[in-house]
């Protein structure tokens, strides 16, 4: 196996950094990193339609990505909010087509258990920080970045879960097949 799971993790972490949150331009799109997700995918061991579904998802998100980048690069904002919180809205349902993929691929196998205890928390992390985020714009200025940074530690948690469950699915195959 040519280690997919690396290549998800990278589109993960492309994904969640973000470095304009510190007055710095973005140095790592989301674009790469739902390229990075496109080919993790293309190389895990399924023939499901979760699959095909999770790479066509990812292509959608990766030109989408693009232009939400390229409006917050060009400063019109025209996209605004309501584009950052759509992306983040799709990327939640894009993980839960790859956390199927996922399901599917560790029936019965010793990772079933923990990939679905990490679909589970991770969802639900993902989805109460959406809505904390989404509604913190109608909150007082004063309080809005409070609200805001909340609901982005939890997303920042949820991310942790994902990437210690893919060390974990990484070590597994890296020990339980035989290298190619």
């Amino acid at each position: 196996m040519k280690k997919p799971y690396e290549y998800i993790v990278n589109g993960v972490s492309f994904v969640f950094m973000d470095s304009s949150f510190f007055g710095l331009p973005d140095i790592f799109p989301d674009f790469i990193g739902y390229l990075s997700f496109i080919y993790g995918i293309h190389l895990l061991p399924s023939l499901h339609n979760f699959k095909r579904w999770s790479k066509n998802f990812a292509i959608i998100l990766a030109v989408l990505s693009f232009f939400v980048e390229l409006d917050q690069w060009l400063g019109y904002k025209i996209l605004g909010d309501i584009g950052i919180q759509l992306m983040q809205f799709l990327f939640i349902i894009f993980m839960y087509c790859v956390f199927q993929l996922l399901l599917h691929i560790h029936y019965n196998k010793p990772l079933e258990a923990k990939t679905f205890k990490t679909y589970q928390t991770y969802i639900a992390l993902m989805l109460c920080g959406f809505v904390i985020q989404a509604f913190s714009m109608n909150v007082e200025e004063s309080m809005r970045e409070n609200v805001h940074f909340i609901g982005s530690v939890l997303q920042l948690v949820a991310y942790f879960f994902f990437v210690f469950y893919f060390r974990a699915c990484h070590k597994y195959y890296k020990y339980s097949m035989p290298s190619q």
